[in-house]
Formats: structure tokens, C-alpha cells, sequence
């Protein structure tokens, strides 16, 4: 107890934006980390300045969605630290940073560094928390090849088979532009629960803004957006539930390894199957390593969750 009172004391002394008058007070317990009030409303306002649609969501929404994402964030944090010595300072000071955070910027329609940095600066949003953050994500996703990759197997003979019918069958091919909801719950029985409760949630503010507050993918930030992906690109099971889909309309519950699956079809084109074989084979190749490391980090994520010490004051 004594060590809680110490830490929001510090957090009282550091904290220059903390109004007079504000009371400080802990909302939550994650392991040995607490979040404060004050942390919810910094990442709420993080959430609604970098992502347009989350700004029209209702403040109870918003603020469950910064909880949740303040949870996620100190449970990978807890894990990476566990794991690797990560010199942050360093980390945030890094070229190839800066480079991470010009290319996020102009990802969101900013034309140079200096104006995404203003507008950061004019919506509250301190350069050093977003680095942080960027860090955070950059060393998860070494976690999770470090941990899994050599367990990655990946059939390179059916990937050439499956170019080279395209290349031999086909002038055209199918190519899908897609978004994707996750969702696992702890129990069996409650996923039907909440397959109901993210219909209803399709229904109301629509599949992005559900994936936002709902998808357990880490394509939840963007509402969920994939982009396109080829014919080739995608296996034949998820091929069937897609191929004859109208354009926005999703999918039905898919089962896989990293959870159930929601696919929303935005658009559909049809592309050219003229190739560079090979080039074509090695991109697959990668696709298919990302695709299972994907799944795997949703599924470690998962497990750590289960085992965190998650605590609502």
C-alpha cells in the first residue's frame, strides 16, 4: 500500500498538466503498474486526435476504449521488460525512429515531420509518449519473432503450385480489399455472447468503429483495415467465405487459430495474373510467415492477459 501511496505521489509532483483541482485517483491495477484517471484521459486524447473515428464515438466509449488500450499497452510492456534490457531513452532518440513517426505522420495525411509535430503539439499529445509507444510495439513484434518464428512452417512446394496456376490458368485474378475483426473470449461458451454483441455494434456505428472498440487484431487501430490482398494470396477456405461476398457486407464467424474471424469485403477488382514467378513465390512465402506470426502474437497476448493481475478500483 505504502508503495502505491508513493508512486501517485510521484506522479502528483511530476505531472505539470494536472490541473489544481483535479483529483488524482487510481482506476486501475495491471500487475505492478497502476493507471490513474489521468493516464485514461492522456490516451483517450491520443486515441481521438490520431484516429478520426473514434472522435465520434460517445465519452463512455471512448473511455473504455483508452482503458482497454492502456491494459494491452502495460501488459506487453510487462512482458518485453521481463525479457529484454530496452534502453527507451535511447530507443526514442533513434534515426530510424524518427523515420517510423515521419512515415506514420504522412500515413495520416501530414506532408512533412515539422507539421505532424505541431499538430501534435496543438492537440496535447507529447512527441516522447508517441515514441514510446512506437517502441513498445517495435519490440513486441521482436518478441514474437524471436519466440516464434523457427516454429513457422510454411509449404513452399504448394506455394509454387498455387503460382504457377494462376500463371498458367488465369490472365486475371481476384483481388480483395478487406477489413477483419477478432474476438476470443476466456470462455467457450461467452464468444456466442459476444458475436451477438459486436452485430449489434455493426448495426449501430457500423464494422470500422466496432473493430476499434472490439477486434483483438492489432488491425483494431486502423478499424480494422487489411487493404488489398490477391486470390493467390489468401487460402482456400478463407477464399470461399469471401469470393462471393457483395461489396460491404461481412462474412460469418470464421474459426482460427488466433480467434474468430469477421472479414468485411470494402471492394473487389480484378487483377493481372502476368508475374514475376519468383518474385511472386518469395512474397507469398513472407505473407504466409507474417499472417502465422500474427496469429501467434494474438494468441501469446491472449495467454498473458488470462495470467495478469488486472485489478478495477
Amino acid at each position: 500500500m505504502k508503495k502505491i501511496l508513493y508512486i501517485v505521489l510521484i506522479i502528483i509532483l511530476n505531472s505539470k498538466s494536472i490541473a489544481v483541482g483535479n483529483e488524482l485517483k487510481i482506476i486501475f491495477k495491471v500487475n505492478d503498474t497502476i493507471i490513474t484517471n489521468y493516464d485514461i484521459d492522456k490516451e483517450a486524447n491520443y486515441l481521438k486526435s490520431l484516429n478520426k473515428n473514434i472522435k465520434t464515438f460517445d465519452q463512455k466509449k471512448i473511455i473504455e476504449t483508452a482503458q482497454n488500450s492502456l491494459i494491452r499497452e502495460k501488459i506487453k510492456k510487462d512482458e518485453i521488460d521481463k525479457l529484454y534490457d530496452v534502453d527507451y531513452e535511447k530507443a526514442v532518440n533513434s534515426k530510424e525512429l524518427d523515420l517510423v513517426v515521419k512515415n506514420f505522420g504522412m500515413s495520416l495525411g501530414f506532408n512533412t515531420n515539422e507539421e505532424f509535430e505541431n499538430y501534435l503539439l496543438n492537440n496535447r499529445i507529447d512527441i516522447f509518449d508517441l515514441k514510446i509507444k512506437f517502441v513498445i510495439e517495435q519490440t513486441w513484434n521482436k518478441l514474437i519473432v524471436d519466440k516464434f518464428l523457427n516454429l513457422i512452417k510454411v509449404d513452399e512446394k504448394e506455394i509454387e503450385k498455387k503460382v504457377d496456376f494462376f500463371m498458367n490458368n488465369n490472365s486475371e485474378q481476384l483481388s480483395f480489399n478487406l477489413s477483419e475483426i477478432i474476438f476470443l473470449e476466456k470462455k467457450k461458451e461467452d464468444n456466442e455472447k459476444k458475436y451477438q454483441e459486436i452485430l449489434d455494434s455493426i448495426n449501430n456505428i457500423g464494422f470500422k468503429d466496432t473493430a476499434i472498440i472490439h477486434s483483438i487484431a492489432d488491425s483494431s487501430k486502423f478499424g480494422g483495415e487489411i487493404g488489398w490482398i490477391n486470390q493467390n494470396q489468401i487460402s482456400n477456405e478463407i477464399f470461399k467465405f469471401v469470393e462471393n461476398l457483395d461489396e460491404g457486407n461481412f462474412t460469418k464467424p470464421i474459426n482460427t487459430a488466433a480467434g474468430i474471424l469477421l472479414l468485411k469485403l470494402n471492394k473487389k477488382k480484378l487483377v493481372s495474373s502476368s508475374i514475376d514467378r519468383q518474385k511472386e513465390i518469395d512474397k507469398l512465402i513472407i505473407a504466409e510467415k507474417n499472417r502465422k506470426l500474427n496469429e501467434y502474437s494474438i494468441i501469446h497476448f491472449k495467454q498473458l492477459e488470462n495470467k495478469s493481475y488486472v485489478k478495477k478500483f
